[in-house]
């Protein structure tokens, strides 16, 4: 019976005919096999064989997904590539899988770009949830606790940073310019002292390349791997992936020589900074047998680069935002110069608490262009549910913090800027919202949230304590519709004009 099964069967392959004609069946069987959505599992477009919505992606995946939330509702699946992804759009669902379920939905996919920039899970932001992720984790938060708050922080900013980036405009003499690279000096000397205890100037050739490095990152980023949705492509050097491997190997040559430099001095008993915490936790570390792995020079460079990199580009792009609301909403501006004056005039902002007003425009602008519009993809470590719908293991899970932050159930008129939704009928704070997450929530969220919040009042304070900042003469005022790049929200370039104030002066 075997032989005369095989016989039949090398028979039928000994005809190309019937070769091509089992070809294209099993073609046809795998094709519609991509396009199934398992019983259970959240509903969404089926997309095309094998690519899924790849196409539909190409442009403003945002609102695409946003989109697709009005119609699927807000849990569904969208396919890119082979990968089936969830997508969640209310902050009820996303409590449920980030705070309820935390530990289910607390992995990371691990795509192709995630991976080389990790160095293979080995990061904090890009690393799965592991044991030695949580004690990467400790370490990060460990090592910044010294720098998040307090008057630290604030010389950080107002004494170190701040008055490089006022001689600098001081310097533009009223003429316009674009407010983004003076913000990231102001920004990446606030981080470079904190990690590495040193300062840039404008000119500064390291300076320059980190600049080089975030637009080049940004670029290769922004336009997609096509080895994150097909992943046989990461074994092809298209042009995007050696793009981005470039960039990836300047930024880690980068910080690998400034660890190097760190490593020399604390031979000499010299420790005053984060990458000196870092290495003291790393030798402390060593020296205990048990824990000799928890803390490697990958793991070093990669909590680093986590700290100083991530610190740098969504904190300039928020602050970007700011200026571009308050020259479009002059008012507000004024209004917000006006709270600073009465209450702290020309000291360092030392209690947010008593400036309700200007803390709500912060929390509107950080609202309305939120950052990171679709967060960092979670995954899901084992099988789980969510809204009543089974999610396997390893299931991507995307949340909409866009969709969230528009949600016309929680924000009224949610296209609209309006700080005073944030404020009560006396012009008090409000206690958070529920639907407000910018920097994410639950086992995932921002690992230096503290301190970027504070880092941003503070830098926020400085700018219109000291300037007013008006459209640049002659041309349109700066553009708010949302640019996304590299699922970050940025703004489409601009110019202003700075003047400087003294107390009590609007400068209109």
């Amino acid at each position: 019976m075997v032989s005369l099964t095989f016989g039949v069967v090398h028979s039928f392959l000994s005809s190309p005919t019937n070769v091509l004609l089992m070809l294209v069946l099993m073609s046809v069987i795998a094709a519609l096999w991509s396009m199934h959505i398992p019983a259970g599992f959240p509903q969404g477009p089926r997309g095309l064989p094998f690519i899924g919505s790849l196409v539909a992606f190409a442009k403003d995946p945002v609102y695409t997904l946003t989109d697709l939330a009005k119609k699927y509702g807000d849990i569904f699946s969208v396919r890119l590539g082979m990968q089936r992804i969830v997508v969640l759009s209310n902050i009820e669902v996303v409590r449920e899988a980030l705070v309820k379920k935390q530990n289910a939905f607390a992995g990371r996919a691990l795509v192709h770009s995630l991976e080389l920039i990790s160095e293979g899970g080995e990061g904090i932001t890009s690393g799965n949830f592991t044991q030695k992720w949580k004690a990467l984790h400790k370490i990060a938060q460990q090592a910044m606790r010294n720098y998040a708050r307090g008057h630290k922080l604030g010389n950080l900013v107002t004494k170190d940073a701040f008055p490089r980036l006022k001689k600098v405009i001081n310097d533009k003499n009223g003429e316009p310019f674009d407010p983004q690279p003076l913000l990231t000096l102001l920004v990446c000397n606030v981080m470079a002292t904190m990690c590495f205890g040193q300062n840039y100037e404008l000119d500064d050739k390291e300076f320059r390349n980190i600049l080089k490095f975030i637009q080049n990152f940004n670029e290769s980023f922004g336009n997609g791997l096509l080895a994150d949705v097909v992943p046989i492509f990461k074994y092809i050097p298209t042009y995007g992936l050696r793009a981005y491997k470039k960039n990836l190997n300047i930024w880690f040559s980068l910080i690998q020589s400034k660890i190097d430099g760190h490593k020399i001095k604390m031979q000499e008993g010299n420790v005053s900074d984060l990458v000196d915490d870092v290495l003291k936790i790393q030798a402390e570390a060593k020296a205990a047998e048990d824990q000799a792995d928890l803390l490697t020079d990958v793991n070093v460079r990669q909590v680093v680069a986590d700290i100083f990199g991530a610190g740098i580009d969504t904190t300039v792009n928020t602050m970007n935002w700011c200026i571009a609301y308050m020259v479009n909403y002059p008012d507000v501006q004024t209004k917000i110069q006006k709270e600073i004056d009465d209450v702290i005039g020309q000291r360092l902002l030392t209690d947010k608490n008593k400036l309700p007003y200007y803390e709500a425009v912060l929390h509107e602008v950080m609202r309305i262009r939120t950052v990171l519009p679709l967060n960092v993809p979670h995954l899901t470590l084992e099988d789980t549910s969510v809204g009543g719908y089974n999610i396997p293991k390893g299931t991507q899970i995307w949340t909409n913090l866009w969709k969230l932050h528009m949600d016309e159930k929680y924000w009224m008129e949610p296209e609209q800027f309006r700080p005073e939704r944030f404020l009560d009928e006396d012009g008090q704070a409000l206690p958070k919202q529920d639907s407000f997450l910018p920097f994410s929530v639950g086992r995932r969220a921002c690992v230096a949230e503290v301190l970027a919040k504070n880092e941003i009042l503070l830098i926020f304070t400085c700018l219109f304590q000291q300037f007013t900042f008006l459209p640049a003469p002659g041309k349109e005022k700066p553009s708010l519709e949302p640019n996304f790049q590299a699922l970050v929200t940025r703004c489409i370039p601009y110019e202003v004009v700075a003047r400087e104030r003294i107390s009590g002066d609007s400068g209109t």
